[in-house]
């Protein structure tokens, strides 16, 4: 099973981590500035050997346009070859509003783009013929439906947590801004038995899932995490 983690720019990461994943990627959180974000690319790259590292672009968290530019010419010299485009947590953008237009803006340089898919407000067979239209793969925002991910096959990559402590994923749901989305998995009541006093237990969550690689929502013991999924 190929595994991606993410960090924040700022994220300390092990070497065994680095090793271990197939994709890093970094993420853009609001009222940091995307030079940062490939900063921090270029760094897990060198640390890698090779090009491991997928900025995240945050329509509504950019600052200019010009800056947008600047840095995905650097990233593309700098060999990384895909980005997550995704909106953003943020209510309103100082450049751009939604997805699409930066996906106009970004065309030129010839990344291979994912998009964040949302399978319990989405359908698999729309998302086909919208965002999997333009968009190379999927990842799942943090749906524990596990029935209802497995229903999303072609292109799309599974979203778990880390085997985090209940307080780690709270805390760090609420930094990515991803509080909607938990309310969410809430109200599903299906996703409760994976997280019991110990947190979430995402070996067992993720032996039943029907795909090809999983993408690990770095909310605190990722090491821990990834050891538990040798031989899934």
């Amino acid at each position: 099973m190929k595994i991606s983690v993410e960090k924040t720019p700022n994220q300390k990461m092990s070497q065994y981590a680095i090793d271990t994943a197939t994709t890093i990627s970094i993420t853009h959180l609001p009222k940091v500035y995307f030079t940062e974000v490939v900063n921090a690319a270029i760094d897990i790259n060198e640390l890698a050997g090779k090009v491991k590292a997928m900025p995240h672009i945050a329509a509504r968290n950019l600052h200019s346009e010009r800056g947008l530019h600047a840095n995905l010419n650097k990233a593309k010299k700098a060999g990384i070859d895909k980005v997550l485009l995704i909106g953003g947590s943020e209510r309103k953008g100082k450049v751009f509003q939604e997805v699409d237009e930066v996906y106009r803006a970004i065309t030129r340089y010839d990344f291979e783009v994912y998009c964040g898919v949302y399978p319990q407000e989405e359908s698999f067979n729309h998302t086909l013929l919208t965002k999997y239209g333009k968009f190379s793969k999927g990842i799942t925002q943090l749906c524990l439906n596990k029935r209802l991910l497995n229903t999303w096959k072609d292109r799309t990559i599974a979203g778990v947590p880390t085997n985090c402590s209940i307080e780690g994923l709270l805390k760090y749901i609420r930094i990515c801004g991803l509080t909607e989305s938990f309310k969410h998995i809430i109200e599903n009541l299906v996703g409760i038995q994976y997280i019991n006093k110990n947190g979430f237990n995402t070996s067992k969550f993720v032996s039943g899932l029907n795909h090809e690689q999983i993408h690990l929502y770095n909310f605190g013991r990722l090491d821990q995490t990834l050891k538990s999924l040798e031989g899934v």
